[in-house]
């Protein structure tokens, strides 16, 4: 007789049906787990033995067989431990299943308590997908599951608890649920409170509109890092799919154990001396890096050009294919990484050259240095490029009625819902991801627009990938303003935020 439970494996979001195969012949006592196996995964036996015998039940003092089947497959987690000990139960006759349909995620401890374990999110969502009917889980880890309001999904804080409710078909909860989303900002800080920086914050209104990265060049005070993490107030609300998409990245990292969902855009802000494995993702529990922990918000990296360089190229890649792949000795793992990316920088070392009435400390030889770094690869693939100027008294003090962030959000929105009927039948749907071949189609100039526009592309020796994205900046703009085609103010307004390719900080 061979006792059968199962479980899912989990490799970064990719998850796996595995079957626990429990076979006990009679020899001597011992434990064999095959099935390419993680270290925590091949000290389970160490942890089930004791669990099991603490909790009252007889363990078998025979040769016992546990085969996780696809043997292909690495497993990784202590997830594992439950399902192994249901097998274990079910090849002894204790425990008789009446729903073959049942998955099993669970840690044990000596004492027999079932303990939280890392991802439980995407591991239900893929079992619940793959249609089974019944899922045990930890109790600690049931209000990380409360939103997706599912009485299918059953907690246990023990063995013994296990076996009492194994018959059980539906978990009526008496805690509180989640019925719907709430559609809220709770955010305390808005652009009304910025004085002064106009066009900084039209400039934040035209990144969020077509989700075009931006990069910031000014001194030190100018406002840059206030005005950006007031961005994800201005951004449009999140879907259920993309909540419940964010929320399984954060179940991985393990910061959601208390029922505290996102339902906001994340605003992720790593310091500058973080490693590459922090920014990218990676380590021992194959964990999601900052780039992946931002999905659907903003990733804001203040002093830009002082990250680490191999972590700024590995950049370029993530924001075009919007994915983060870490090799791994048996795989890949793969996280999703669509970010909005805020960069920072002052224009040299000391942050005040060619400010108004700042004064340079930096000699001509660090100032071209600095200059030789702000133009890379990575910064050619960012859309805005923006200089910020100091802020004098008088901006400061002055009590003139800005701009609110609620305004702002409405323009935002009409600009979304504009791209979103226009590119119905296309596979991207906003303006920064229009492809180079379709520019031409999307992007149409008044008759006089596209002289300015190739005056503007040889003056300054522009390349195709510049040329294309002042058009798509042109366009956000265009649907801003509520223009069929781009107006030649449009794209003269588009050429400001364009200030590597005409000038020398």
């Amino acid at each position: 007789m061979v006792g059968c439970a199962y479980t899912y494996s989990r490799i970064g979001m990719c998850c796996n049906q595995v079957d626990v195969e429990v076979d006990i012949k009679k020899g001597l006592p011992n434990i064999i787990i095959s099935g390419l196996l993680s270290q925590e995964v091949k000290e389970s036996k160490e942890r089930i033995r004791p669990a099991l015998l603490n909790s009252g039940i007889e363990f078998p003092m025979k040769r016992i067989t546990i085969n996780l089947s696809p043997a292909e497959t690495i497993k990784l987690g202590t997830h594992y431990d439950l399902a192994i000990a249901v097998a274990i139960l079910k090849n002894c006759g204790l425990v008789e299943e009446k729903n073959n349909k049942t998955a099993y995620f669970g840690e044990l401890n000596l004492s027999g308590e079932i303990k939280w374990v890392r991802g439980i999110i995407p591991l239900i969502l893929e079992a619940r997908k793959n249609g089974f009917n019944k899922i045990f889980i930890p109790k600690d880890n049931y209000p990380e599951i409360l939103f997706l309001n599912d009485n299918k999904i059953i907690p246990v804080n023990s063995i013994n608890d296990l076996i009492n409710k194994i018959d059980y078909d539906i978990f009526r909860n008496t805690e509180k649920t989640i019925n719907s989303i709430k559609l809220f900002d709770n955010y305390d800080k808005h652009y009304s409170d910025i004085m002064g920086q106009e066009e900084l914050i039209n400039a934040y209104r035209i990144a969020a509109s077509g989700h075009h990265h931006m990069i910031l060049i000014g001194p030190p005070g100018s406002g840059k890092t206030m005005s950006a993490s007031r961005l994800p107030t201005i951004m449009p609300y999140l879907n259920r799919d993309e909540i419940i998409e964010i929320n399984k990245i954060y179940s991985i990292v393990g910061t959601n154990k208390n029922n505290n969902w996102i339902t906001s855009r994340p605003f992720r802000s790593p310091h500058n001396s973080s490693s590459s494995r922090a920014i990218i993702g990676g380590g021992p529990k194959v964990v999601p890096g900052e780039i992946s922990l931002a999905h659907k918000g903003i990733l804001f990296l203040d002093e830009f050009l002082e990250f680490r360089s191999d972590t700024l190229q590995a950049l370029r890649t993530v924001i075009e294919k919007k994915e983060v792949y870490i090799s791994l000795r048996n795989g890949c793992a793969i996280y999703p990484a669509d970010f909005l990316l805020v960069a920072a920088s002052n224009p040299c070392p000391c942050g005040f050259y060619g400010t108004k009435e700042g004064f340079c400390s930096c000699s001509l030889t660090e100032i071209k240095r600095y200059n030789k770094k702000l133009r890379n690869p990575l910064i050619d693939r960012i859309d805005l490029q923006v200089k910020v100027d100091r802020i004098n008294y008088k901006e400061l003090i002055e009590k003139k009625k800005k701009r609110s962030t609620t305004k702002i959000k409405k323009d935002v929105i009409r600009a979304r819902n504009i791209q979103k009927k226009r590119f119905k039948n296309e596979n991207f749907s906003l303006n920064s991801e229009i492809p180079a071949e379709k520019i031409s189609k999307y992007c149409i100039l008044e008759k006089q627009g596209y002289k300015i526009l190739e005056n503007f592309m040889e003056d300054n020796l522009l390349t195709a990938r510049s040329c294309h994205k002042i058009l798509r900046i042109a366009r956000t703009i265009s649907d801003l303003k509520n223009h069929d085609i781009i107006k030649i103010d449009d794209i003269n307004e588009a050429f400001q935020y364009r200030v590597l390719d005409i000038e020398s900080i």
